[in-house]
């Protein structure tokens, strides 16, 4: 392969974010814990897959979790989300327990999906999080199909449904997307444009961060950009678009992100793409080193507390998970099919 420039997503230039007060303390050290959390069972996740105590793939969303929480900070348990291969963020932004992830990943019956769906199977209806899926843009008739239904039988909740840059180049995201819009399906479709679609770059395929949004608006749907270097910014422009959707039309949000790490754990992504980028990209643009430099300006914030907090939490989570029982054998026939008799016969 012949290696390319690194893609400028988001913006390259200053970065500086929305103001925050006082007022906004308490919302934003929850935003920072959300994105802590993320961070942090992630970047064990990669421990314990060097370790040789995880197998399977593994797609990281380290540097994109302004994206994932800055959008479910603003949801309630009863809305809908669906998800990507690169759906960890989007799956714990959501509120599915830390330790059930990590039980899935470790292939234990505790697991969100008891051990047999692994990393790109998350799956917890209790939080709401209707899943992962493996194939490219595959959640989004998913969620406009919740949430059509949600709303003729006269909730008021939405969905949405997180997809890629490469996912926007799939049929399946326009023809929701149009019919999303014809039935009023009261849905939010956020794109995360990491800047590249595997090893592809999107600035190539659709151009400059924001073209994305502005292909969505011109199709008659109500549309943002918002740059995901930025929590508090991405959970306010979230804000505007829920109440919208809520109110009974589908929205479109394309948030600026960075793909920091490869594609996923086989990636060579040296290949196409300048060996450190991530790295250089991150030193300058983490959210959460963002977030943090802007809360520790407070006399008596609590930064420190919350990362103590969730380091405390994650580790223990992943003990408990790690020492949980694998699912026996004969679980192996279970959530096959879906009748009964289907299942006594078998």
């Amino acid at each position: 392969m012949t290696q390319i420039a690194s893609p400028p997503h988001p913006p390259e230039g200053s970065f500086s974010g929305l103001p925050i007060d006082e007022a906004d303390l308490p919302t934003a050290h929850e935003l920072y814990r959300g994105m802590s959390i993320v961070r942090a069972v992630e970047l064990e996740i990669e421990k314990m897959h060097r370790l040789g105590r995880m197998s399977g793939s593994f797609h990281s969303s380290l540097g994109q979790e302004a994206a994932a929480v800055g959008v479910c900070s603003v949801l309630r348990v009863g809305d809908m989300v669906t998800s990507t291969h690169r759906g960890h963020g989007h799956a714990l932004a959501k509120g599915v327990p830390i330790e059930g992830v990590f039980a899935e990943l470790f292939g234990r019956s505790a697991g969100v999906s008891g051990g047999r769906g692994g990393s790109m199977h998350l799956h917890h209806r209790a939080s709401g999080f209707l899943g992962e899926n493996a194939i490219v843009a595959g959640g989004l008739p998913w969620a406009a199909g919740a949430a059509w239904a949600r709303r003729r039988r006269g909730g008021d909740d939405i969905a949405v449904a997180f997809i890629g840059d490469g996912g926007f180049a799939q049929g399946v995201t326009h023809e929701t997307l149009l019919l999303a819009r014809f039935w009023k399906s009261p849905c939010l479709i956020v794109c995360e444009n990491n800047g590249l679609a595997h090893s592809m770059p999107s600035d190539r395929l659709f151009g400059a961060p924001g073209t994305i949004a502005r292909t969505v608006e011109g199709a008659g749907i109500t549309s943002r950009y918002v740059d995901g270097r930025d929590v508090v910014a991405v959970a306010k422009v979230a804000r505007e678009l829920v109440a919208h959707v809520r109110a009974g039309s589908p929205a479109f949000l394309e948030c600026g992100v960075f793909r920091v790490r490869p594609h996923s754990l086989s990636d060579p992504d040296y290949r196409y793409r300048p060996k450190t980028a991530g790295r250089d990209w991150l030193a300058l643009n983490d959210p959460m080193a963002n977030l943090r430099t802007r809360l520790e300006r407070f006399p008596g914030n609590e930064v420190a507390r919350i990362d103590a907090e969730v380091a405390a939490d994650v580790n223990a989570a992943l003990a408990r998970a790690e020492a949980g029982p694998r699912p026996p054998v004969t679980d192996a026939k279970s959530f096959v099919y879906t009748s009964p008799e289907l299942q006594n016969r078998a």
